[in-house]
Formats: structure tokens, sequence, C-alpha cells
């Protein structure tokens, strides 16, 4: 017992000598969270132009939506909040962000000495206000919604996640191989870019113009309305599942190419990577030159006319009418449509869809 009475009055004491013999702006202050609830550390609203342009230059997370039309029927409030969900340092309570409305909204960081990778700011401004955002380092950026002229968000290693956009020009570009993500629909002139191992999915496109770039990482498309898409990647794999329209593929390394619906024109240059691909309807002329072995499922009502060379071996179905040349390296059907041309070093092997899977591949061109 008086053991430990002795051990409680030398805390004691050491407690009064850091409070009382040190200057109180010495201690360094740590706002501590006792719950995984977020603590709000800013919270700004502003007056604003019910249209505009929003620029964004943050180190951490942002997620960018609409403010609330009831909340806010004249579209004319910008919202800003800052949180953190752990230990916060704050030095003389100085601000982490400045927002600025004179000409065009802009939010920047202003801390630059403190450790800002638990922060996250959510951002509301009116549904028709154009979007320039930007993080760096592992910042993502979510952004919903919004009904804009341009859209452009760009991160490093962050992710961008984008839902139920629409505007004139759309570009999400991740420098250092963040992956990008497209719920819902799309709509507009859209670029999408990621770089070393990032990805790209996208549910549904809609638009003038679609172009996806990725260096290694893999492509996953399920519609694709666009007018005119582009899809280009060095060693990524390239799912796309409903490709409407006319469409360019370049795959410039061993990535491979799955179509599981195509109905529209395709213009492919491939390298040694698997192709596998399902026609339902070629619309304008099309090409596909490659290295690799080339699967190809077309339907028996198919009216384009075919072409396929193979410098190595030629694997027709049966129920496909047409001919073989002399070497058995070409095959040619009577088809008075649009030309279809798939030239490979390597295999090509056709089969043809089964009543009931033209019927259900049908389904994907409506």
């Amino acid at each position: 017992m008086r053991l430990l009475s002795i051990k409680c009055l030398t805390v004691w004491s050491n407690f009064n000598r850091l409070c009382y013999n040190t200057p109180l702006n010495s201690i360094p202050m740590t706002v501590r969270l006792c719950s995984t609830k977020p603590t709000i550390l800013q919270n700004i609203t502003k007056k604003v132009n019910p249209f505009g342009k929003l620029i964004i230059d943050l180190p951490f997370n942002v997620e960018i939506k609409p403010t609330n039309p009831h909340e806010h029927p004249d579209m004319d409030t910008l919202l800003v909040k800052l949180f953190s969900k752990s230990s916060i340092p704050m030095i003389n309570n100085s601000e982490i962000i400045s927002v600025n409305v004179s000409s065009v909204c802009d939010i920047r960081t202003i801390d630059t000495e403190n450790n800002l990778n638990d922060i996250s700011c959510i951002i509301e401004a009116p549904i028709g206000y154009d979007i320039e955002a930007r993080t760096i380092g592992e910042g993502d950026v979510c952004i919903s919604d919004m009904v804009s002229n341009t859209i452009n968000v760009q991160t490093e290693y962050g992710n961008i996640v984008a839902s139920k956009l629409q505007g004139k020009e759309i570009s999400l570009s991740a420098s250092e191989g963040g992956s990008i993500t497209l719920k819902k629909s799309i709509q507009g002139d859209i670029e999408v870019n990621t770089a070393k191992d990032g990805t790209v999915s996208a549910e549904k496109c809609l638009g003038t113009r679609l172009d996806i770039s990725t260096e290694n990482g893999d492509v996953n498309v399920g519609s694709n309305y666009c007018e005119k898409s582009t899809f280009t990647t060095l060693n990524g794999n390239l799912l796309l599942n409903n490709l409407h329209m006319d469409s360019d593929i370049d795959i410039n390394g061993n990535g491979s190419l799955n179509i599981t619906c195509l109905d529209g024109s395709l213009q492919a240059n491939l390298q040694e990577g698997l192709a596998k691909i399902q026609v339902v309807r070629i619309t304008n002329d099309s090409i596909i030159q490659s290295s690799g072995e080339i699967h190809l499922n077309i339907p028996e009502d198919i009216d384009a006319k075919l072409t396929l060379i193979s410098r190595k071996n030629l694997v027709i179905d049966p129920h496909i009418s047409g001919k073989f040349s002399t070497d058995s390296k070409q095959f040619t059907n009577d088809g008075n449509g649009s030309e279809f041309h798939v030239e490979t070093d390597d295999i090509i092997q056709v089969s043809q869809s089964s009543w009931m899977e033209s019927l259900k591949l049908g389904k994907c061109s409506k």
C-alpha cells in the first residue's frame, strides 16, 4: 500500500512539472477522437452564382456532389466540410483549407506542415458548375450527379469514382496508377486514362466519344453506346461486354480481348494476346489484325462479307457456308453486307451461334 502511494505521488509530481514548468505554446495540442465518428474540422458555407466553375486542388480524399435542391432551391450555395477520423494536430487553431469565391470558386490547402492523409473533404456545389479537381499523392476523388459543361478530374495514385455524370466534356485521369470506376451512366465526350497497373471499369457510357487507355491495367465495360470509341492498352486485358457503334482497339503488348456482344463496326490492331469476339451484327466495314489466336462466334443469319486469313490454321464450323482457298489459309462467304476482314499469324477458330444463343445476344443490340 505504501509503495503504491509513492508511485502515485511520483506520477502527480511529474504531471505538475510538465504542466506548470513548460510553456503552454510548446506543448503539442492534438484533437483526440473518442469514437470512430468523423470529426468536422472545418464547415464552410458560401453564397455563389448559380452557374460557374469550381477549382479544387487538395492533397487528400475529395467527394463532389450537387447541393440538395430542396434545401437550396436557388442553386446559389457552396458547402465545404472537412472531416477526420483520427488525431489531427491543431496549430493555433489554424485553418487547413481556403475557399475563395471571388471570380471562380477555388478550394486549396493552406496547411502544408502537417500530415493530412486522414482528412477527407465533402464539397456540395450547384449542379451545373464546371468542375476542375486535382489531388496529389493517394488522394481519391468521388464525383456524382453533376450536369456540367466540363468535368476534369486528375489524381496521382488516388482512385476516381464517377457516378451519373452528364457533360459536354468529361476527362478522368490517374497519372501514377490510380484506378477509375464509372458507375451508373456517364454521358458526354468521355476521356479516361490511367497509368501503370491502374484499371478502368464502367457500367454504361453514352455520348459522342469514349476514349479509354491503360498501361498494364484491365478494362471492363458493361455497355457502350458512344458514337465513336477507342480502347488502348499495352498489357491490360479488355473485357467489353455490349459494344455498339464504331470502335477502335489497340493492344500494343500481350493483353487479351474479349467482346461478348459486338453490334457495330470494329477496327482492331492486336498482338499475341487471345481475342474472343461474339458478333451480333457488323454495321460498317471492319478489320481485325493480330499475331495471336482469334475465336469468333457469329450468328447464323450474318450478312457481313467474311474474309478470314490465318497463316497457321483455320477452324471453321461446318454449318457456316463459304469456301476455302486452295491452300486452306483463307475463308470467304457469300455475304453482301459490310466487309468483315480478320487476319492473324495464329489460329482462327469460328463457331456459329445456336438459335437460343443468337436470341440472347440479340437483346444487347436493343
